[in-house]
C-alpha cells in the first residue's frame, strides 16, 4: 500500500467546525491551503448554516463516534502517512477531543515527522468562554502537552496558561508556561500593543513579534485562516517559523482590511492571493 501513495502529494488534514455561509473553521482553512498547493483533508466537529454569532443559526455538531469513524477511516485506507500536518480547531465537546487525539496519534505512528498544531478554541475577549468548562482542563492537560505548535488568542493564552496577559512581554511569559507542558512553539494573537496588535511567536529557539494596525469589522474567521496559513507556509517555501508568521499576518490583515473598506459581513476569502516574498509585515526579534 505504501508504494501506491508515494507518488502522491503530502496533505493537511483539518479537523474544525464547518459552516455552509461564511468563512469559519474548515470553511476558512481549506481553499487558502489548497491555493496555496496543499491538498487538505476536512473532517468537521459541527455542521451549520453560518457562525453561531450572527444569530439564528441552524445545524449540529458531529458526534465523536463520527468523528472516530472518519479518523479511522483514512487510518484504514492506508493514506496517513502522507499527513504532513495536522490542524486541529473548534472541538465542542471532550468526548470529540479524545476522539481527535485518537486520531493524532494515529498520523504520529504512520509518520513520526507530521506536524500537529493545536487551535485551542475556548473563546475570546469579547464574549467570554463560548464552549463547555470541562474543555479547558481538556485542553490544559490533554491537548496542549501532545501538541507541537498552539495558537491560542490572548483570551485563551491567559485562561490556559494562568498569567495575565497584558502585552508582548507579558505573552511571552504565559507562552513559556504554556511550552513547559510540551510544545515546542506558541503563537499568541491579539496580544495588545497600545492602539495596535501584536501577533507572538515563542519557539524554544526564539522569540518574534509582528504588530499591525487594530481594525475594526464583525466578521468572523481571522484566527482559522491564520493559523491555516502559518502551518501552510511552514509546509511550503518560508523555511523558517518566523518568516512564517510574517507572511501568515500579512495575508490575514490583507483580508481584514479589505473586508474593512467593504463593510463586509464575512471575510472576502474568495479574494484571498498568498503574500509576496517580502510581506507587509514582518517578524521582529525580541529579546525576550
Amino acid at each position: 500500500m505504501a508504494s501506491v501513495w508515494q507518488a502522491n502529494p503530502m496533505a493537511i488534514l483539518t479537523i474544525h467546525s464547518h459552516v455552509a455561509c461564511g468563512h469559519v473553521g474548515n470553511a476558512a482553512t481549506v481553499y487558502p491551503l489548497q491555493h496555496m498547493g496543499h491538498e487538505v483533508w476536512p473532517v468537521h466537529t459541527v455542521l451549520l448554516s453560518h457562525h453561531p454569532g450572527h444569530g439564528g443559526w441552524h445545524g449540529a455538531h458531529i458526534s465523536a463516534g463520527d468523528v472516530t469513524a472518519v479518523l479511522k477511516g483514512l487510518k484504514v485506507h492506508g493514506v496517513l502517512e502522507r499527513c504532513a500536518a495536522i490542524l486541529t480547531g473548534y472541538l465542542g465537546a471532550v468526548a470529540v477531543g479524545k476522539a481527535v487525539l485518537s486520531g493524532w496519534n494515529d498520523v504520529r505512528a504512520a509518520n513520526p515527522n507530521a506536524i500537529v498544531a493545536c487551535d485551542p478554541i475556548l473563546g475570546d475577549e469579547a464574549e467570554g468562554l463560548y464552549v463547555p468548562d470541562a474543555l479547558i482542563a481538556f485542553y490544559r492537560d490533554h491537548a496542549i502537552p501532545a501538541a507541537d505548535v498552539i495558537f491560542p488568542n490572548r483570551f485563551e493564552l491567559a485562561l490556559l496558561s494562568g498569567h495575565d496577559v497584558r502585552d508582548i512581554t507579558s505573552a511571552v511569559v504565559a507562552a513559556r508556561a504554556i511550552m513547559a507542558r510540551g510544545p515546542s512553539t506558541v503563537i499568541a494573537t491579539s496580544v495588545p500593543v497600545g492602539h495596535e496588535l501584536a501577533t507572538v511567536l515563542v519557539s524554544t529557539i526564539g522569540c518574534w513579534a509582528v504588530v499591525t494596525p487594530r481594525l475594526t469589522t464583525p466578521v468572523k474567521g481571522a484566527g482559522d485562516v491564520f493559523a491555516a496559513l502559518w502551518v501552510g507556509y511552514v509546509l511550503g517555501d518560508a523555511n523558517t517559523a518566523a518568516v512564517a508568521l510574517g507572511r501568515a499576518v500579512s495575508d490575514v490583515h490583507g483580508l481584514l482590511e479589505r473586508a474593512a473598506d467593504e463593510a463586509l459581513k464575512e471575510l472576502p476569502l474568495y479574494k484571498y492571493s498568498p503574500a509576496s516574498a517580502v510581506p507587509r509585515f514582518a517578524p521582529t526579534p525580541l529579546k525576550l
